[in-house]
């Protein structure tokens, strides 16, 4: 059975009906594919990156451009990063959570460019809201907890480790 996440009730949905048993619209159900073919690309676009398969990752990232709204700011922001250019990355990812603050993915590339202009405290406050705004996703944990680290803000960063260990 497909599961997905009605985003405007934030209830699951299973089979095409919601946990109330409601049945979802077409456009409701073509908005669920569209994310979850975005997450998919931005999943691979970060598996590359982790491999330093750069050009991959690229057009992993190129994929998401190609879209709207958040996901096609997340894409501009990961090619303008390895790419080298910080500036341009951090202004995509800005636009991406100015677009949707609500998307998790959103926050995470957020968090990664500051990891990676060395802005620790900005980086762990992006990663944490990711994880807030999704606390399934593991590496937004991990993440969390590895910038709390570098910001020297232990008792944050055992939080964050020990989340990321109970839902890996």
């Amino acid at each position: 059975l497909a599961r997905s996440l009605a985003p405007e009730q934030g209830v699951a949905v299973v089979g095409g009906r919601t946990a109330g048993g409601e049945r979802r619209n077409g456009a409701q159900r073509g908005y669920e594919r569209g994310v979850a073919v975005d997450r998919q690309h931005l999943v691979r676009a970060l598996a590359h990156r982790k491999l330093n398969q750069n050009d991959d990752a690229k057009e992993a990232f190129r994929a998401l451009e190609g879209g709207d709204g958040a996901w096609k700011e997340i894409g501009k922001s990961g090619v303008a990063l390895i790419d080298g250019n910080q500036d341009e990355a951090a202004e995509a990812a800005r636009n991406a959570v100015d677009a949707d603050g609500d998307n998790a993915q959103a926050r995470y590339q957020l968090g990664l460019v500051e990891s990676a202009r060395n802005n620790q405290q900005e980086a762990a406050d992006a990663f944490a809201k990711a994880a807030e705004l999704n606390p399934q996703m593991a590496y937004a944990h991990y993440e969390a907890g590895m910038a709390f680290y570098k910001a020297k803000k232990v008792d944050r960063m055992a939080v964050y480790f020990e989340n990321f260990l109970r839902i890996a």
